[in-house]
């Protein structure tokens, strides 16, 4: 009798040890995160204030005054296997819903839209990767106004990206491509998107010399998560480098692709790694990671006085 319940016992410590396995539900934690979708304003290079509408985190559960508009809207984080509830207040004027929504993530079914002065909570089971979150209303006018933040969802062992090894990185750098027509931004409710012409263009909601570089020395990898909240098609060069490309809107590549551009869909995501090279770099300033497009300027390029220089970003040591 004492061998039939030691097997027994052992069976269902097996059994029980491949659920935790399948699952991951022993480090599993709920998350819950709020966020609210007000109007605001964002600072434009050279100077001046455009009209936005961004998420924002409260300081004051519950009061969307204390949660000023973000461009791009806070990062929020999970860990694999986490259930997390995103509860979203809209704070817009009336007569705009906000449609909640994460392309690339499963929610559990329930209500998607919050209508003004409204609240939905959507939930989900976190699984690893880059995500856009994102507001679908309006046709497109609120993403483009500037509803939109980043999503990261880390896999139980650090520094890892993805289940693969390959993914393993000592720096992460998350940039979010966005970018401004202000002409839009002044009147978003009559304006002809058919005529939308974006004059900033942004990495995190800062132009060059604004954006901070990537620090990371010579052979370190560097994770470069990508989220193109944009309305066009971003490609973004490395010179003096190579990009490995290991996933592709949060799905690990089955066959990694090496590139010096990578063309990232607007609305897409996309993590790459570099390994910084040992050698001299080709700048002053380290590797230069840019635009293709040349959307490397801000403003309307009148006069003398051309500002800025859009999206450009420097690795260095």
């Amino acid at each position: 009798m004492r061998t039939s319940v030691h097997r027994g016992a052992r069976v269902l410590l097996v059994l029980a040890l491949a659920v935790v396995g399948l699952t991951g539900s022993a480090s599993a934690a709920t998350v819950a995160i709020e966020l609210c979708a007000v109007p605001g304003t964002a600072p434009l290079p050279g100077g001046g204030l455009v009209p936005i509408w961004g998420f924002g985190t409260p300081t004051t559960p519950g009061d969307c005054s204390t949660a000023p508009a973000g461009l791009p809207g806070p990062q929020l984080t999970a860990t694999a296997g986490d259930v997390v509830t995103i509860t979203v207040r809209n704070a817009l004027p009336a007569g705009h819903t906000v449609s909640f929504e994460i392309p690339g993530v499963a929610f559990n079914p329930g209500p998607t839209d919050a209508v003004s002065g409204g609240v939905v909570s959507r939930t989900f089971t976190a699984q690893p990767g880059t995500y856009l979150y994102q507001s679908g209303g309006d046709a497109g006018r609120q993403e483009a106004m500037g509803l939109s933040g980043a999503l990261l969802v880390r896999t139980t062992t650090p520094n890892q990206a993805y289940a693969s090894a390959t993914t393993a990185y000592d720096v992460e750098s998350v940039l979010v491509l966005t970018a401004i027509d202000p002409a839009f931004n002044a009147a978003p409710e009559t304006y002809d998107l058919h005529s939308y012409r974006a004059t900033y263009w942004l990495i995190n909601g800062r132009s060059y010399p604004d954006v901070p570089a990537i620090t990371a020395a010579a052979g370190q990898r560097v994770l470069l998560r990508y989220l193109n909240a944009g309305y066009d098609n971003t490609s973004m060069t490395l010179l003096g480098a190579h990009e490995q490309v290991v996933a592709r809107d949060a799905g690990l590549l089955a066959n990694q692709v090496t590139a010096s551009t990578e063309t990232i869909p607007a609305g897409a995501t996309e993590d790459a790694i570099v390994v910084v090279p040992t050698g001299t770099p080709p700048s002053t300033h380290g590797f230069a990671l840019f635009n293709r497009q040349l959307h490397v300027t801000s403003g309307p390029q009148t006069g003398t006085s051309p500002i800025g220089n859009g999206m450009l970003v420097f690795i260095h040591s």
